[in-house]
């Protein structure tokens, strides 16, 4: 997806139902395969940036700061498209996930684990190690 220019980004993101914190949730999900791979905060600033730059920007709210995803593991996120929920309250995110790894845990998605009889499973394998991605 070509950058985009928003013509009107007020309006745009008026549309939208931020939280109390002036957040919205943002899922990452594959363009391609449509795998879920991660989920994250926007604030409007982040969002703006995301659609100017072609690449995922989101709002840390831990180091509360804009994070380009990918600035420290170089697994950045490029934007194929932008799609708000009928509630206006979610984001997602179609992306191409750059090094094929979206989670901090050195898998592919962060959702790695399913619900079983016996409780939370692993289903998927590390692909990197953390400490070799966070160096």
């Amino acid at each position: 997806m070509p950058p985009i220019e928003i013509q009107n980004p007020q309006n745009v993101l008026d549309q939208i139902k931020w939280n109390a914190d002036g957040l919205v949730a943002a899922i990452a999900q594959d363009y391609q395969t449509q795998e879920v791979l991660m989920m994250a905060w926007m604030n409007a600033e982040s969002l703006e940036l995301t659609a100017k730059l072609g690449h995922a920007v989101y709002w840390s709210r831990s180091r509360q700061k804009l994070w380009h995803k990918g600035e420290s593991s170089g697994h950045q996120q490029v934007i194929h498209e932008i799609r708000l929920d009928c509630d206006a309250d979610a984001i997602v995110l179609q992306v191409e996930q750059m090094g094929g790894i979206a989670c901090h845990t050195g898998r592919r998605s962060c959702f790695y684990r399913t619900l079983k009889p016996e409780g939370w499973v692993e289903n998927a394998p590390v692909l990197k190690d953390p400490s070799d991605i966070y160096k």
